[in-house]
C-alpha cells in the first residue's frame, strides 16, 4: 500500500503530528497522505478505501492518540480561493481565518465573523462551525464533495446543518473539494473595526496562550456550557497534562504533556460533575480519533 501510494502523491511515514494539531499532543501516524489536486486525491481515497484512515484538516477539532495506525489524507495544497461577482470560491484546504480576513479586507461581508478560527474550509463546513452567533451554515451556498463513487455538488439544505453538525459526520465517506459563500460588498472599516472588537472580545476571554481545541463542549440548549463548568468551581483541575481553562472553563488546555488518555478523563469527570449538580448531558463538541 505505501508503495503504491508514493506513486500517486507526496506521503510521510511514522509521521509526528504535534505540529499539526492544535492541542500540541504528542502524536504519530502511520503514514500521512499530501495530495495535491483532485485526482490525487481520488486516486488515494480509491486506494484508502478498505483501509483505516481519515481526512485531516488543521486537527483544530479532533483529539488525537499517542499513534494512529491508520493513513491521514492532509489537505494543506488544496489552498486556492477567489471572490467574483459577490461569491467566494474556495478549496477545502483554505485556512478559513485566511480566507475571511483576506475577502474582508477587500470590503465584503459574510465571512468576517470567521476571522480568528483555526480550521480550514472543509472542517469548518463538516462541523458547522461559528462564532458571534455566526455559522458555516448561514453562508454557505453549495460545495463539491466526492461521495466515494462520484463528485456531486451539494446544496446548502443537503448539509442539513444544525448546531455544530452536518450530515458530514455521519457520511465519513463524503470529502469536500470545494465551496461556494455568499458575501455583499459593505465598507472596509466598518468590517475592520467589527473585526477588531470580536477579537479583542476572544483575547480577553479565551484562553489563546496555552494550546487547545476551542471550546470542548458544545451549549446545551438556553444554557452555557463554559458557565456551568465554572459555576462547579472547575477551573484549573486538572488530570495528567490535561487542565480547564482558568480563563474559558469550557477550554481543556495542554498545560503540561497531556495525552489523548488525560483528556478523555478529564471529560469523563466534567460530563459526571455537570449531570450530577445539573442533569445535563454536555456533549463533546471535539472528536476523539481512534
Amino acid at each position: 500500500m505505501i508503495n503504491e501510494l508514493k506513486h500517486i502523491c507526496e506521503i510521510n511515514e511514522n509521521f509526528d503530528l504535534k505540529n499539526y494539531n492544535t492541542l500540541k499532543l504528542d502524536s504519530k501516524c502511520k503514514c500521512i497522505v499530501f495530495p495535491s489536486n483532485e485526482d490525487e486525491l481520488i486516486q488515494v481515497l480509491k486506494l484508502l478505501k478498505n483501509e483505516k484512515h481519515f481526512v485531516m484538516g488543521n486537527a483544530s477539532n479532533i483529539v488525537l492518540p499517542r499513534f494512529y495506525d491508520g493513513y491521514i489524507i492532509k489537505l494543506s495544497k488544496f489552498k486556492e480561493f477567489n471572490n467574483e461577482n459577490d461569491i467566494v470560491y474556495a478549496q477545502s484546504g483554505v485556512m478559513i481565518n485566511k480566507l475571511a480576513t483576506t475577502i474582508s479586507n477587500m470590503g465584503y461581508s459574510g465571512l468576517d465573523p470567521f476571522t480568528g478560527i483555526p480550521g480550514t474550509i472543509g472542517g469548518c463546513i463538516y462541523g458547522n462551525a461559528g462564532c458571534f452567533g455566526s455559522s458555516m451554515s448561514e453562508v454557505l451556498i453549495d460545495a463539491r464533495v466526492y461521495d466515494g463513487k462520484d463528485i456531486i455538488t451539494l446544496k446548502n439544505e443537503d448539509f442539513k446543518f444544525n448546531y455544530r453538525y452536518s450530515m458530514l459526520k455521519e457520511n465519513k465517506n463524503f470529502v469536500i473539494l470545494s465551496s461556494r459563500f455568499k458575501v455583499e460588498k459593505g465598507n472596509v472599516d466598518v468590517i475592520k473595526q467589527l473585526i477588531l472588537e470580536r477579537t479583542n472580545k476572544r483575547v480577553s476571554t479565551q484562553d489563546l496562550k496555552n494550546p487547545s481545541n476551542g471550546s470542548m463542549f458544545r451549549n446545551p440548549e438556553n444554557a452555557s456550557a463554559g458557565k456551568l463548568i465554572d459555576d462547579l468551581g472547575l477551573k484549573g483541575y486538572s488530570v495528567g497534562g490535561a487542565m480547564v481553562s482558568n480563563i474559558h472553563a469550557n477550554f481543556i488546555v495542554n498545560k503540561s504533556n497531556a495525552t489523548q488518555e488525560d483528556i478523555i478523563e478529564l471529560v469523563k469527570y466534567i460530563k459526571s460533575k455537570v449531570k450530577e449538580k445539573y442533569n445535563i448531558d454536555l456533549v463533546l463538541e471535539q472528536e476523539i480519533i481512534k
